[in-house]
């Protein structure tokens, strides 16, 4: 049982060291779906979690190193936010509250991990390289939005992509405070 442990532990710290500390480009999928998880599969598992329902956005993200998914469904007049390890699958945090809200959800065809990997090296390009910190998917006034954020030397950058055009509606970027 510890060395099962032990070997998932340093699995995981070599997954996040790849996420954390790469000066280069990040890969393709490193990022998301080399850990485990698809942005498709992590749509499913919150889906299934909240008993169906329609996604209005769907994050991936370092959480204290630890690469995570965080989704938010409507479902059967209630908000769910979850939060899924993008390592293992696992559930790591569910929360709802009664909502009036209906929304036109996100499907899983429109948000893929290809998606993401092509808007993300797009960005580190634009930036010139550094580290994915966190790819989001939202709607936002009926377009489907794309948003990326990376660290270059302490640098961070805002990227909006537009994910049905493909086109780069903003990029941001603010220098760490001397």
């Amino acid at each position: 049982m510890k060395s099962t442990k032990r070997i998932m532990v340093v699995a995981l710290a070599l997954i996040c060291a790849l996420c954390i500390t790469i000066a280069e480009p990040v890969p393709a999928r490193a990022y998301s779906d080399a850990a485990g998880v698809t942005f498709e599969r992590a749509i499913e598992i919150a889906r299934n979690a909240a008993g169906g329902g329609q996604v209005k956005e769907v994050e991936w993200e370092l959480k204290n190193r630890n690469p995570m998914y965080e989704v938010e469904v409507y479902a059967n007049g209630r908000k769910h936010e979850i939060r899924i390890d993008a390592v293992t699958g696992d559930l790591t945090k569910h929360k709802s509250k009664a909502t009036s809200k209906t929304i036109t959800g996100i499907t899983a065809s429109q948000v893929t991990s290809a998606a993401a990997t092509g808007f993300a090296d797009t960005a580190l390009a634009q930036a010139g390289g550094g580290t994915v910190k966190e790819v989001e998917f939202e709607l936002k006034n009926g377009v489907l939005i794309c948003e990326i954020e990376i660290n270059n030397n302490g640098t961070k950058h805002e990227f909006r992509f537009n994910v049905s055009t493909g086109e780069m509606l903003r990029h941001a970027s603010k220098a760490p405070r001397k």
